[in-house]
């Protein structure tokens, strides 16, 4: 009984290097394309998108936004969090003369912009024009840094095991780029975690050459295809405040 009992306890102690040992670590390149495959089957989603930017060489607040997608290119965002709470965007390629039909918060929310996506205004407090905005976008910026750096044997990538990304198993990944800025690369550190289930980037953040935080974005509770419309584009949409 004691031998017994040995045997379960030595066997019971080697789960945990067992289970280490089948997350075999993938290679980021092949895992980078599958994102772009994965993605090519998505038409449209809808997600809690977290994001906080370095803007004018200052680190703002975090916002959280609800965000809607839909391909070629239809996005509307609804502020939820953050300093500009009940701010809406939307932008639709090739209507409403591709401009960005937004309005901040406050008192403020009663007067609806139709804004250039680089202009002045559209960009204030913000790192990247709503054109940029979206997994579709991010998947691009990776893909071609991480593709160009691997073939200039360049990219230097370190995989740090599957956690756990809003309740869902993700790859995490660790990736340093050329350390010259003026390489043309988008940045020196990225960490990248890819969702196992959807094949879909989840959460990025981005260090600049001087190791300061450039750029964080999340997508939470992900809902693909989940039957988006025009409609839901549409600046007329009586859910909407424009």
């Amino acid at each position: 009984m004691i031998k017994l009992f040995i045997i379960i306890a030595a066997f019971i102690a080697l789960l945990p290097n067992r289970a280490l040992a089948q997350d075999t670590a993938p290679d980021l390149v092949k895992v980078v394309d599958s994102m772009e495959q994965a993605f090519s089957k998505v038409d449209s989603y809808a997600a809690v998108f977290v994001k906080q930017e370095r803007v004018g060489g200052s680190l703002l607040p975090q916002e959280t936004v609800d965000i809607k997608f839909k391909k070629p290119f239809m996005v509307y965002m609804r502020w939820l969090k953050g300093p500009h709470e009940g701010r809406e965007a939307l932008y639709v390629q090739g209507r409403y003369g591709n401009k960005v039909v937004g309005h901040d918060g406050g008192l403020l929310r009663f007067i609806t912009l139709h804004m250039e996506p680089t202009g002045t205004t559209a960009m204030k407090g913000n790192r990247h024009p709503i054109t940029d905005v979206g997994i579709g976008r991010l998947i691009e910026i990776v893909t071609s840094n991480f593709r160009r750096a691997q073939k200039e044997s360049a990219l230097e990538a370190r995989y740090r095991g599957t956690l756990d990304v809003y309740g869902r198993p993700a790859y995490s990944f660790e990736a340093v780029l050329p350390r010259e800025k003026d390489r043309g690369y988008y940045a020196r550190r990225i960490e990248l975690w890819v969702d196992r289930g959807y094949g879909l980037p989840t959460k990025i953040l981005v260090y600049g050459w001087d190791g300061e935080l450039l750029e964080s974005y999340e997508y939470r509770d992900i809902r693909l295809d989940t039957g988006l419309t025009d409609g839901d584009f549409d600046e007329k949409n009586p859910g909407y405040g424009f």
